[in-house]
């Protein structure tokens, strides 16, 4: 990350020394000390990186024909992959392949209705045909159902928990014994939201995120001792097309009347009402950031076995406000018995939080075009 953008821009410092008394970025001082009474164990590593550079690879990218996922694409392209487009329909791809060399053999598209649980193992049969094994899924596919958890109807839960959650997992459902039997490194990316672990303006779409980032957190767990890595993307505000989604919602999942939404409505298309970055700006900085940034943030997290991608650091207050409030929601903390104090390790459920915090401190410095 360049460090003279990111202090110019100063957000989280400003947040810092805002926060600072109430705790906002930290634990306060007596949680702090009652932390301490238990040490944090030692874990081990972190997996290591299945995939340490993508040159050559596969990669599958649903949802690729615009916004994120194809600048997942052209980031894993500019690195030397092989990248398939997934979309509902072809409509985009014409517009989409123009970001790419024009005939490009490492670039193919497919159409792809992520919610047809049956086509999911034909489209991995296609792609192998194509160009081998999937070394790279990329859950990226996603619609932007905003209504509200009753307000919305059953169709809205439908098409989003359809296209947002249920996606996702066919994706992993077919690809991780495909990944397993191969023998090969593999990665799975799938995108969440920021509204996936904030919630209280977006609704269903909110709902449907949080699930998702369930579902990675669990698949970390599941494959740590694998040949498969895992990512969750949780991006911000971002140039994208997922204010268009009415406009690929199904015919049987149509709503008689619109719904209604969840809070303050989102400006269509996601075009955001903000000045334009000044020119000595990162585009780590620029709000709505650039599906391609965040692409190469993808990139990189995959060659370092990240678990979480967070492209938009000015949300860690939110994050931390939401830890703060079920931490300050348990009972007063007491030391355990000595009679099960030895195995309080088993507490954490899963290593891969402490390992993961680790790794991230032991990898902060990183080298990201742009960034």
């Amino acid at each position: 990350m360049d460090e003279q953008n990111f202090n110019r821009r100063q957000l989280l410092g400003g947040l810092a020394a805002a926060a600072g008394s109430a705790g906002l970025l930290g634990l306060t001082a007596s949680n702090t000390a009652k932390s301490a009474e238990m040490p944090t164990p030692d874990m081990g590593p972190s997996q290591a990186p299945p995939i340490t550079d993508v040159r050559d690879k596969v990669a599958y990218i649903t949802g690729g024909s615009s916004g994120i996922g194809l600048g997942i694409a052209q980031a894993l392209h500019e690195a030397g992959a092989k990248v398939i487009l997934g979309n509902y329909d072809d409509k985009q791809f014409t517009e989409a392949l123009k970001v790419f060399p024009a005939n490009d053999p490492r670039v193919k598209t497919m159409v792809h209705d992520v919610m047809d649980r049956d086509a999911w193992e034909r489209k991995a049969d296609e792609i192998e045909k194509l160009f081998g094994p999937v070394n790279i899924l990329v859950n990226n596919a996603g619609v932007g159902v905003m209504s509200g958890v009753v307000a919305g109807s059953m169709k809205d839960w439908d098409w989003a928990m359809g296209v947002n959650f249920w996606g996702p997992l066919y994706g992993v459902r077919t690809f991780v014994p495909r990944m397993l039997a191969g023998k090969q490194g593999s990665h799975i990316v799938t995108t969440s939201s920021t509204d996936g672990v904030l919630l209280g303006t977006a609704g269903i779409y909110a709902v449907t995120k949080l699930a998702v980032t369930g579902l990675m957190e669990q698949m970390r767990h599941d494959l740590r001792a694998t040949n498969i890595g895992t990512s969750n993307l949780v991006p911000g505000m971002t140039a994208t097309n997922i204010g268009r989604s009415e406009s690929y919602r199904p015919d049987t999942l149509k709503n008689e009347a619109p719904p209604a939404a969840a809070g303050a409505p989102r400006p269509a298309g996601m075009r955001f009402n903000i000045p334009a970055a000044p020119a000595d700006v990162s585009p780590l900085w620029s709000r709505p950031q650039t599906p391609l940034t965040a692409g190469r943030l993808v990139v990189n997290a995959i060659i370092n076995n990240d678990m979480w991608i967070f492209p938009a650091p000015e949300y860690r207050v939110g994050v931390q406000a939401r830890c703060d409030a079920m931490l300050e929601s348990m009972v007063d903390y007491q030391p355990m018995p000595e009679h099960i104090a030895a195995g309080h390790d088993r507490y954490y459920r899963t290593p891969i939080y402490v390992q993961e915090a680790a790794h991230r401190r032991a990898t902060r410095k990183r080298v990201i075009k742009d960034v």
